[in-house]
């Protein structure tokens, strides 16, 4: 049985540049390295049993547009260190774009299941960047408003929590390095703003 959902609905409210409305469509390429991860439930602090993620992936889209679990206008060229339990594809709206596992939408993350969201902020196409926990619109558990943790991360199934990546993390439009080593997982001492629930990721409000 599925457990607790991993998610907050959350208007984002940042500033992002007007894009023209006869926005034609972009392909972006994609590159990120995952480290540093967290347990994101207050109090457990379970070690990650997943050092490193890797991928690559190729989005084609309008700006102007909204995007829900698409796979169709998505390659992904390669993704290591996590299984993924469902098709992957991505969401996108407003400049925040989310790639992970669509059975709990692409941009969701539940408890006990194999799943990954990995948000990017593509508002300037040519420098994406993970938004922060400290992003208003963002729920990451004890981290939440914590721009030293990123929002977005994993589940696994057999576990009751999550684990969201630190400032090890690497996002890139160009192909980067391979990780050097493994490193550990990041140890901050940071206040934890604990939820009742257990999952935690974003959800945008999308747009009737």
């Amino acid at each position: 049985m599925r457990n607790a959902l991993w998610a907050a609905t959350a208007a984002v409210a940042v500033g992002i540049a007007a894009v023209p409305a006869q926005a034609q469509d972009v392909t972006e390429n994609l590159y990120f390295n995952l480290t540093g991860f967290l347990d994101v439930t207050q109090g457990s602090n379970i070690p990650s049993p997943i050092q490193t993620i890797t991928g690559s992936i190729t989005v084609t889209f309008d700006p102007t547009k909204s995007y829900d679990n698409d796979t169709t206008d998505i390659v992904v060229h390669s993704l290591t260190g996590i299984s993924v339990g469902s098709p992957l594809g991505f969401t996108y709206q407003n400049g925040y774009l989310e790639f992970g596992g669509i059975q709990n939408d692409a941009d969701l993350v539940f408890s006990n299941t194999n799943d990954l969201v990995v948000a990017f902020n593509v508002t300037n196409l040519a420098n994406p960047f993970f938004p922060s926990c400290a992003t208003p619109g963002y729920t990451c558990g004890q981290y939440t408003g914590n721009p030293k943790v990123d929002a977005a991360g994993y589940t696994l199934q057999g576990y009751e929590t999550g684990w969201f990546y630190g400032a090890q993390s690497q996002v890139s439009t160009n192909p980067l390095p391979p990780p050097s080593g493994v490193p550990e997982p990041a140890t901050l001492s940071l206040l934890g703003l604990g939820l009742a629930s257990l999952g935690f990721t974003r959800r945008r409000r999308r747009r009737n």
